[in-house]
């Protein structure tokens, strides 16, 4: 399945992205063994939107984990896979609370 969060908030994607963020960050008993997600900036013709990526400090290669947009005065998180939605939905209540966060499941074809 593919959830869609939907927190309605003043602040920008990249806050609500951000606190996303900063919720997946662990670091191991090692330097190397850090695993966290970052948001980047990407804009298509007049629409600035932020992918959501997770990463490992030692690879390189970045894995798309979702969007984050603004919708009116809707933040909406997108397509974002089943088994990650813990790691957004503790964060986005904690912050913005039951009553400003939304969500629709949508079943894979």
């Amino acid at each position: 399945m593919t959830i869609w969060f939907y927190v309605k908030t003043d602040d920008g994607p990249k806050t609500v992205g951000d606190v996303v963020c900063r919720f997946n960050y662990v670091r191991g008993e090692h330097s190397e063994d850090e695993y966290m997600w970052i948001t980047e900036e990407r804009k298509e013709d007049d629409e600035v939107y932020w992918e959501i990526k997770s990463k490992y400090k030692e690879l390189k290669e970045l894995v798309l984990v979702g969007w984050a947009y603004k919708a009116g005065d809707t933040v909406v998180l997108a397509e974002i896979e089943d088994e990650f939605v813990a790691n957004f939905l503790d964060p986005l209540l904690a912050k913005y609370g039951f009553d400003n966060l939304k969500w629709i499941v949508v079943p894979k074809k």
